[in-house]
């Protein structure tokens, strides 16, 4: 009985995971400000809405820093 138990969690995180991984991040930030408008998770939610504001998408905003330096040029 215990091992059903656990391995439910285990089945039920990996669903939970992939479901967010998945959904498009516009969708990702309405849940996140329907769970902050009840009072569950607002930090995570002023965070992922100040990281879809940044510069660049969402996933790379943190490397910013390469886009105002040109590539290294090879010598031939």
């Amino acid at each position: 009985m215990l091992q059903w138990i656990i391995i439910a969690v285990v089945v039920l995180f990996a669903t939970g995971y992939a479901v967010w991984t998945f959904m498009p991040l516009h969708r990702r930030q309405g849940v996140l400000d329907l769970l902050a408008a009840r009072g569950i998770l607002a930090g995570a939610a002023t965070r992922h809405r100040a990281r879809l504001a940044a510069p660049g998408c969402a996933h790379c905003s943190a490397a910013t820093h390469t886009l105002n330096h040109p590539a290294p040029s090879r010598g031939k």
